[in-house]
Parts: structure tokens; sequence; C-alpha cells
């Protein structure tokens, strides 16, 4: 971790800022191993592999599908910085797209936070990190593994740090990040609302958001059919199948339904990148999109908990936490308390049929 971190670090357990007090390994940019201390509670945090570890206790379900989320199925690199990803798209191509929507109503200032909930891998962030070089960008999930890699991988980037926490308990100071974004998680802890307000209170109060998070049955017709698998083939207990077991079970899946799940995801694939631009599944190959399907089953059934909300519940949600909703595109949503500009209108305009 960047010693710069601490300004943004709190205690967990009573909201408390942080301090170090020691270090055993420090290069020019991080440090590597050490410890940090509650400056109220007195509570000790290790750092190690260069990623705090804020965490008080963590439920062992929750943790074991973090563990068992294997860095395999995410990204396979091409020698650059540059990941492609096995949905189908570059992260180059996604987190431009992401941080043009951050930044639709204010661009960043010089060393605003910006925060990644449920980082995972720690790509999005890396490359978040990297398109925003004068900003902060900091990942937060439960991953250790995941988490470490990343850190070793980017370690060397001066503006982004990993921390090791949960977004029911963050180990933040309160309004302490301009942006934040949460691709795909809050809907994996045990009550969505609960994560996404605890998501606000670590935003400031002019800010802006983006999530993606899982829709129901009738609005998202591109998941009935991963849906179908996790709630009736594994009643929603994928949790408790062991990793091999479960990644075999999802090729399984693919292979044996594979001229209808080929057809539906390529069909599903061209209609959501008539709205996004970074899903473009006539470049992929025939392998791309096998992995991609296989992919999206073994997440599917994976996590313990997955919620499923409406676009008007989570627009709710927005008004509740004093944000205007401002855009919806496949589950993904934008909403914003900055002031709207004349050119977000006629962006608003252009995507409301979605």
């Amino acid at each position: 971790m960047r010693r710069a971190l601490l300004d943004v670090l709190a205690c967990p357990a009573c909201r408390s800022p942080v301090e170090v007090i020691d270090s055993h390994a420090e290069t020019d940019v991080r440090i590597l191993k050490g410890t940090l201390r509650c400056i109220a509670c007195w509570r000790r945090y290790p750092i190690d592999g260069g990623v705090p570890r804020l965490v008080t206790e963590v439920a062992e379900d929750v943790a074991d599908v973090c563990r068992r989320y294997s860095f395999q199925w995410l990204s396979r690199w091409n020698g650059k910085f540059e990941c492609v990803r096995c949905y189908g798209f570059h992260d180059d191509v996604y987190i431009g797209w992401v941080k043009s929507q951050l930044e639709c109503r204010r661009a960043a200032a010089p060393s605003d936070w910006m925060l990644d909930a449920g980082c995972g891998s720690g790509e999005k962030a890396a490359v978040l990190a990297r398109l925003s070089p004068a900003q902060n960008v900091v990942g937060i999930d439960l991953g250790v593994e995941p988490l470490e890699k990343a850190a070793a991988k980017f370690g060397d980037m001066p503006n982004l740090d990993y921390v090791r926490g949960d977004i029911l308990e963050p180990p933040f100071k309160e309004r302490a990040f301009a942006y934040g974004m949460s691709l795909g998680v809050l809907h994996h802890t045990p009550d969505t609302r609960r994560a996404f307000a605890s998501f606000r209170r670590l935003l400031t109060e002019r800010t802006t958001c983006l999530l993606w998070i899982y829709p129901t049955y009738r609005e998202a017709p591109e998941w009935r059919m991963p849906y179908l698998a996790r709630d009736v083939l594994t009643l929603g207990r994928g949790y408790r199948v062991p990793t091999g077991v479960l990644r075999l079970l999802a090729h399984t899946i693919v292979i044996t339904f594979y001229p209808w799940v080929d057809l539906f995801f390529t069909m599903s694939y061209r209609r959501i990148g008539r709205d996004l631009p970074f899903f473009a599944v006539d470049q992929m190959t025939r392998k791309e999109r096998y992995q991609c399907q296989v992919f999206f089953c073994f997440d599917t059934l994976l996590p313990r908990y997955q919620w499923r909300h409406t676009v008007a519940e989570i627009e709710r949600w927005f008004a509740e936490e004093g944000l205007d909703p401002i855009l919806h595109a496949h589950s993904f949503h934008v909403a914003s308390s900055e002031p709207p500009t004349r050119s977000l209108g006629r962006q608003a305009a252009s995507s409301s049929g979605e």
C-alpha cells in the first residue's frame, strides 16, 4: 500500500483513522509488509504482499467463494498491459466507457479518489488508474489471492492501491471518494440495498457512481438461460459444489446445449452491442464465444448470494441516497448528485429508450 492511502483508510470496527506502526519491507512506491493500527481502538491489521487486510470477521461461505473465483476465468494477457477479457471485450474499451460515464457531469480533478468496490482480480481498477493518471484509484475486495496477484502485477503504478475489506463494513472514511464503481458485486452480498447504502456513504456528497446489478428475469432476457442453470440445475447451491466439479458442470451445460446456447448468446450480445460500445460479438472467434459462455455459466452458478433487482427498484435506491438516475443500459446504472449539464441532457435523451 502507498502511504497516501492513509488519507482514506479507517478502522472497519470503529471508523477511526489508522496509522502505520511498522514496515518490514518497503519500496519507493509502497509498503509491502507491515502493520496498521487504529488510533482509537488499537486494533491491528496486517499489510502483506502490498495489500492491507482490514477485515474484522468474514462469513466463511462468502470468503470461500472469493477464494474459489479462479484467475483463469477472468483474463488472458497479450503481452502488453491490455487485457482481453473472456467475456468478449477489451478492458481498455470497457473501462474507458465506464470512466466517461463517471465523468459525464464533472471531469475528475487532480488527486480525486476513485473506488472500485468489489474489484476481484484487480484488472479493471488498474485500467482505470492508467486512464486516470492524476487521480487515485482504490480497489476493495474480500479475495486475498487475487488481490495479492494484482498488487504484484500492478505494484509499480503510483496511483493505485488494493485493500482487502468488506463493503458492508468498509475500511474507509466516509465521503472519501469522488467517484465509485461497482461492477457485478453488490448483488452477491447478503443484502444488496444495505451494501449499496454502505457504498454510497463512502462517496462525496457531490459524486457520480456506476453500478452493474443483476436484473430480473422479466427485464433481462439475455440472463434467462444462466438463471435457469443456477435456479434449476443447482437449486442455487452451486457454492457448495467443489470448484472442479462446478467448472466441469459449466463446460457440460454449454457443450450439451451448444447450438441453442451459442444462438442465444450471439443474439443477446448483438442486441446489447447496439447500446454499449464494448460488446462486439461479431468480432469474437468461436473459441472466444465458447469461453465466454462457460465463464458466464460458472459465474452464475458459483456465488453464495445472487439477488436480482428491477430498474425501478434501483432507481428508487438512487433517489433515497440523494442521487439522480441518469442512465440505465442492460443492467448498467449511472447516477449522480452533480448538477446536470447541457451535454448530459443530450446523452440522457439518447439513452432514454433503454
